[in-house]
């Protein structure tokens, strides 16, 4: 089994839940009180639990804590029993004095989520019902033919015809890839700053002291320290849209990626918010101006804002060809088959409007892919 690198966030408990663990056969359950942790992507189960009941592991794969440092555990799947409904679940095999842990791909296969006001576990309901689409939504669909693909210039005038929203939307690229992002070689993850820019003020936090605080002072940073923010992140306060950090603060910052790994908010060097102090200046400035990060989810797709409603055509038209170019160019070297098989343009409330593959390459990067 070829290793993958997935993140995972750091296991810190909300409540406490009873799961049961189920035999290869599912003849034998046995009990165990686990931590549900929204943080956590796989559950995590002790494996002398696991031997005990017939299981050996699939593989071992890498994994990228909220910190951005990897780590390899075994894996395999595991019969969960939750009530009277069993799912085979992704698990990873613990270490004894590991505790327990329910993550969200169980929780999900269950069709659960975490309250965390009254710290339970409920059904999800909401996302699975079939919304009632309103009059300018439906009014917006009429105007697209969803029989064909469109230029990207033809596709950014019809998303600006179609935004009907009382704010500026966000305009975004929904791409679906052929990747699988169970192995290492086949991430996809990047950044580049937009040449226009996103359209919204980015409120840049900088983890930072000494000197090196005051560079990103004086570079325009909103919020910079070190230990008093890292103690208001750690109370819920979350009022800014990047985070950077110096080297020398990694080893402090670490902590809080159960916070900030969730929100894409934790520095990480791979995508250039972990900086030597000399390069703040840029990072803050390029920060401010609107550099994005792109990045395939579990479902293999990539979902990123490009610019706003209001815009001018050209510049959302650059806007786009310059990501389509960095995610053509961040290619991973593991990449099997057809890389790019569908690309969308849409508006934060307004319907999806189909690219042209080819066109939209050819005229964006010059190659196909």
């Amino acid at each position: 089994m070829a290793a993958s690198k997935k993140i995972q966030g750091e296991s810190v408990g909300i409540f406490r839940f009873t799961i049961e663990i189920g035999s290869r056969d599912e003849s034998r359950f046995r009990s165990i009180d686990a931590l549900v942790d929204t943080g956590a992507i796989f559950s995590r189960v002790p494996g002398s639990i696991l031997r005990d009941l017939g299981h050996h592991p699939s593989g071992r794969e890498s994994f990228e804590l909220g910190d951005g440092s990897i780590v390899q555990w075994d894996v395999g799947d595991v019969p969960v029993r939750i009530g009277d409904r069993v799912r085979v679940t992704t698990c990873i095999w613990g270490t004894e004095e590991a505790t327990p842990v329910l993550g969200t791909v169980t929780m999900e296969q269950f069709l659960l989520m975490v309250d965390p006001t009254r710290q339970e576990i409920v059904p999800i309901v909401g996302p699975f019902q079939m919304a009632q689409r309103g009059k300018k939504y439906r009014a917006a669909l009429e105007k697209i033919d969803r029989s064909r693909t469109y230029e990207p210039k033809e596709a950014v005038s019809l998303v600006k015809e179609t935004a009907y929203a009382n704010f500026d939307e966000s305009v975004e690229l929904h791409i679906k890839t052929g990747l699988d992002t169970r192995h290492a070689d086949q991430q996809l993850r990047g950044t580049l700053v937009l040449p226009h820019g996103l359209g919204k003020g980015q409120r840049v936090l900088v983890f930072a002291e000494g000197e090196a605080a005051r560079n990103a002072e004086q570079a325009g940073a909103d919020f910079v320290g070190a230990d008093d923010l890292i103690k208001r992140i750690e109370g819920g306060w979350l009022e800014f849209e990047v985070a950077l950090a110096v080297r020398e603060m990694m080893g402090k910052v670490g902590r809080l990626g159960r916070v900030l790994g969730p929100r894409g908010l934790m520095p990480n060097p791979r995508t250039n918010t972990v900086v030597e102090p000399q390069d703040l200046p840029k990072a803050i400035r390029d920060s401010k101006q609107g550099r994005v990060e792109f990045r395939t989810d579990r479902t293999n797709l990539v979902h990123v804002p490009f610019g706003k409603v209001s815009f001018a055509e050209e510049a959302l038209v650059e806007n786009l060809g310059s990501l389509i170019e960095a995610i053509v160019r961040e290619k991973p070297s593991g990449a099997k088959g057809q890389y790019i098989r569908s690309m969308t343009v849409t508006t934060t409330m307004g319907p999806g409007i189909k690219l042209d593959i080819p066109a939209t390459l050819s005229t964006t990067t010059g190659a196909g892919v």
